[in-house]
């Protein structure tokens, strides 16, 4: 029987500066964390981004070197210390992240950019995606890469995205996360069939999918193509004929 290997998160995070790579040791070994009233809090092992998923997240970062990065969903700030450490790294660059429920992680991914001494690159805006990306449209911002990790429901997700699509120039990267669950797949099967503005880029993690903007969006006001997420569909045709025996 063949034997399967896996690396462990310190070797898996040994490219990192050491200061990033030990807060995130120190989260995935799951130690109580500083929250925003200076106090250690226990956190949750189930919210985090892999250590390859995030490895993935910094390397895109320091190849691509963006001045601006956004991430929709903060939680314990796993992503965002990825994001830090590729602009010290890169020596350049500011993130921004976007969480309106901060005070329920007791404000520790908040924290986190403090504690790196990384707080002059990074800004947390503790509002709703919706809000907060209308917002930055306003101001005409733009982010060359966003990764969307905030709420997981179908609509939210492919609202999360169209209003992102707005904030990333030609060249920049949307990823999102947690392409095991059937709202995400299905919200990526929009993208995959109706934003040809878009191009898919290959990972090399299943859990997450990116996506390159390499055009303006040049869809007519009627334009719709029918999309499913082929999974979902497989999974129905795998299921169907024993719920239908079922109910005979």
């Amino acid at each position: 029987m063949q034997r399967t290997f896996h690396r462990q998160p310190d070797e898996i995070l040994s490219p990192l500066p050491p200061p990033f790579r030990a807060a995130l040791l120190s989260m995935y070994n799951g130690e109580p964390q500083l929250g925003s009233d200076g106090k250690r809090h226990s956190i949750d092992g189930n919210t985090r981004i892999s250590p390859e998923q995030g490895m993935w997240l910094y390397s895109l970062c320091r190849a691509a070197k963006p001045k601006t990065t956004l991430e929709i969903g903060l939680g314990y700030g796993f992503s965002t210390v990825y994001f830090l450490a590729a602009i010290r790294e890169n020596s350049v660059g500011h993130h921004t992240a976007v969480d309106p429920f901060q005070s329920h992680w007791d404000g520790i991914g908040w924290r986190q950019s403090r504690s790196l001494d990384m707080s002059d690159s990074f800004r947390c805006i503790e509002e709703k995606s919706v809000s907060a990306l209308v917002h930055f449209a306003d101001r005409g911002e733009m982010f060359e890469v966003i990764f969307i990790d905030g709420n997981h429901r179908f609509d939210d997700v492919f609202v999360d995205f169209t209003l992102s699509a707005e904030l990333c120039p030609i060249g920049g990267c949307i990823v999102l996360d947690d392409m095991w669950m059937p709202s995400i797949r299905m919200a990526v099967a929009f993208i995959r069939s109706n934003r040809k503005d878009f191009e898919e880029i290959g990972t090399p993690i299943s859990n997450i999918v990116a996506f390159r903007r390499i055009s303006e969006d040049a869809r007519k006001w009627q334009h719709y193509v029918k999309f499913e997420d082929i999974n979902t569909r497989s999974a129905i045709r795998f299921l169907m004929p024993a719920f239908l025996r079922r109910g005979r």
